[in-house]
């Protein structure tokens, strides 16, 4: 799978380039997704076949993350996601290979299995750096989220194996933090088009961003 750079000069402080290497997880590589993430479950919103994809790097103890997806996020979902331009899709991890331990992360997954984890998003957010307990009973005050299967889902292995997939797929990312937003355009003949956007932006920066790659050939 090829990336091709585009040109986007007049945005400073975008990053554009090639991700080398292939990393296999629990099936082989999402050709919409890039070369480092592997086809499997994952938060996602939007149509799978909206011309851009875009891939959200973030952490739950990222307080620019909680601010990103408070105030950003719900303009970009209504301006771009839900009228079919892009696809959304999440990776949650951190910089620090031992916060995979952290109960946040499983919790979310758990919330993903029980397809409500965009409705508890902001309740994840709220819930992290808390002790475990905390995390699970804040949770679990959503009335969308059923407890017992949140207990059950938590106790097994497989849950854990994927936030450490997540982990693994951060680090092979090679990001410098969080958040990350990597926009990429599927090509014919399997290329992607890619920029990438690190750190707070304004809501400005990312329109544009987005605007100018949905007018590229």
């Amino acid at each position: 799978m090829l990336l091709r750079r585009l040109s986007l000069a007049v945005f400073v402080g975008i990053w554009l380039g090639a991700l080398g290497g292939v990393y296999v997880a629990a099936s082989e590589p999402d050709p919409r997704l890039g070369p480092a993430l592997a086809r499997r479950e994952r938060p996602v919103l939007g149509s799978a076949t909206a011309p851009i994809v875009v891939i959200e790097v973030s952490s739950f103890r990222c307080a620019h993350c909680r601010d990103f997806h408070e105030k950003i996020f719900p303009a970009l979902r209504s301006r771009y996601i839900d009228t079919g331009k892009v696809q959304w899709v999440v990776l949650h991890a951190s910089d620090d290979p031992s916060e995979q331990f952290a109960p946040i992360f499983q919790i979310a997954r758990c919330a993903l299995q029980q397809e409500k984890y965009w409705e508890v998003k902001g309740r994840l957010f709220e819930a992290a750096g808390r002790p475990y307990n905390l995390v699970a009973s804040l949770v679990k005050k959503s009335p969308l989220i059923d407890g017992g299967a949140l207990d059950q889902c938590l106790s097994e292995r497989d849950v854990r194996n994927a936030v450490a997939i997540d982990f693994a797929e951060y680090a092979r990312l090679k990001v410098q933090g969080t958040p990350t937003f990597f926009i990429r355009k599927p090509e014919v003949g399997g290329r992607l088009t890619e920029a990438m956007i690190s750190g707070a932006q304004k809501l400005e920066y990312f329109q544009r961003v987005l605007d100018e790659m949905l007018k590229s050939p």
